[in-house]
C-alpha cells in the first residue's frame, strides 16, 4: 500500500496552528506596534486593545527578548534597511547625543526651543498660520552657489513614494554621468510627516544622509498624510484647525532639519490625483505645505501641476508628447 503524498486536513490545521502560535509568541510586541500605527478609528482601538492584552499576557515568558536580541545582532551585520536602526546598532557602547536644529523663520517667534533629532512631537505648538487660498502654479527656483572646482554638488532626494517611485528614477538617470553632481538617496515609500509613530523623519533623515552635508535637498512628501492622528492623547481629524496647526509645525521642524547646514530646499508639491476625494486631501496638504515653505528663506515651492495635469489642472492618465 502506497503512502499518501498529500497531507490530511488535521495535519494542515496542526501546522497552521503551530505557525500562528510561533508568530504570537515571537511577534506580540510587533503586532501591538502595527495596531498602534493603523489609521485612527474604532477598528484601530479594537486592534490595539486585543494585541495589547495579548502582549501583556505573553510578556512574562520573556520570549520577545530572544527575538529582539536576534534582530539587534542582524542589524549590526547590516541586515536592516532602516538607516536609523543600522546607526543605532553601531552605537552599542556610545551614548547618542541628540541632534539640535533651529526652528525655521516661519515659526521662530513662537517656537524658540531647538528641534530635537528624535522627534518634533513634543515641541510647543505655534499659532495656526492662515492658509494661502491656493498654491501658485510656478515659483522661481533659487540660484545655488557656484560649484567648487573638483568638488561635486551634493543633492539629497528626500520624501515618500512620490520621490521613491517616479521622480528619483528620472533625477538619478539624468545625473548619473554628471561628475559635478553627487546624489544621496534619502527617501522611503509609505512614510510621511503626519505619523512620526510610524516613521519619524526627524530621526531617520540624519541617519539616511550620515556625515554628508547636502548643498540642496529636493523633497516630495505628503501623499500619505491625508489622515487623522493622535497628538497629546487627543484624536485630531484631518483638516481640522488643530490638525493643521500640528502639521504646520511638523513641516517647519522638518525644514529646519533639512536646512540646518545651509542647504537649499526645493519642495515639490503633490500632483493632481485620480480619486476626487484623494485629490481634495492632496490640495489641502499642498496649501498647508506652501504656507510654511513660502515663509522659509532657504526653501522654495515647485508645483508639478503644469507638467502633469490637464489644461484645467485635473488628473490625466495619458499625454501625447510633441513627437506623437
Amino acid at each position: 500500500m502506497r503512502a499518501s503524498r498529500y497531507n490530511s486536513l488535521p495535519q494542515l490545521a496542526t501546522v497552521m496552528a503551530g505557525f500562528t502560535l510561533t508568530i504570537l509568541l515571537l511577534e506580540s510586541e510587533a503586532l501591538l506596534r502595527r495596531a498602534q500605527r493603523l489609521e485612527v478609528g474604532e477598528a484601530a482601538n479594537v486592534a490595539v486593545q486585543a494585541t495589547g492584552d495579548l502582549h501583556r499576557f505573553l510578556q512574562p515568558l520573556n520570549v520577545e527578548w530572544v527575538r529582539r536580541e536576534g534582530v539587534a545582532g542582524l542589524d549590526r551585520l547590516g541586515w536592516s534597511d532602516d538607516p536609523a536602526r543600522l546607526q543605532a546598532a553601531q552605537r552599542v557602547f556610545a551614548s547618542a547625543a541628540p541632534l539640535h536644529v533651529q526652528p525655521c523663520a516661519a515659526l521662530a517667534a513662537t517656537a524658540s526651543l531647538p528641534v530635537s533629532g528624535r522627534s518634533a512631537a513634543n515641541l510647543p505648538h505655534p499659532a495656526l498660520i492662515p492658509l494661502s487660498p491656493s498654491t501658485p502654479t510656478s515659483t522661481p527656483l533659487p540660484q545655488l552657489a557656484a560649484v567648487t572646482k573638483g568638488q561635486p554638488r551634493v543633492v539629497a532626494l528626500a520624501g515618500d513614494s512620490m520621490m521613491a517611485v517616479g521622480l528619483s528614477d528620472i533625477l538619478l538617470r539624468e545625473t548619473a554621468a554628471n561628475p559635478n553632481v553627487r546624489v544621496i538617496k534619502a527617501f522611503r515609500s509609505g512614510t510621511g510627516l503626519a505619523r512620526p509613530d510610524v516613521f519619524d523623519w526627524m530621526e531617520e533623515y540624519p541617519a539616511m544622509i550620515g556625515s554628508e552635508q547636502p548643498d540642496a535637498v529636493i523633497v516630495a512628501i505628503g501623499a500619505n498624510d491625508g489622515q487623522g492622528f493622535q497628538e497629546d492623547g487627543k484624536v485630531l481629524a484631518f483638516g481640522s484647525d488643530a490638525w493643521v496647526q500640528v502639521y504646520q509645525q511638523r513641516i517647519a521642524a522638518f525644514l529646519s532639519l533639512l536646512t540646518q547646514n545651509g542647504a537649499t530646499v526645493v519642495w515639490v508639491g503633490l500632483p493632481p490625483m485620480k480619486s476626487a476625494q484623494f485629490n481634495e486631501k492632496a490640495a489641502e496638504i499642498n496649501r498647508i505645505a506652501y504656507t510654511v515653505v513660502s515663509k522659509t528663506p532657504q526653501a522654495t515651492w515647485w508645483n508639478p501641476l503644469p507638467y502633469i495635469g490637464d489644461e484645467s489642472g485635473a488628473y490625466r492618465e495619458f499625454q501625447t508628447t510633441p513627437d506623437g
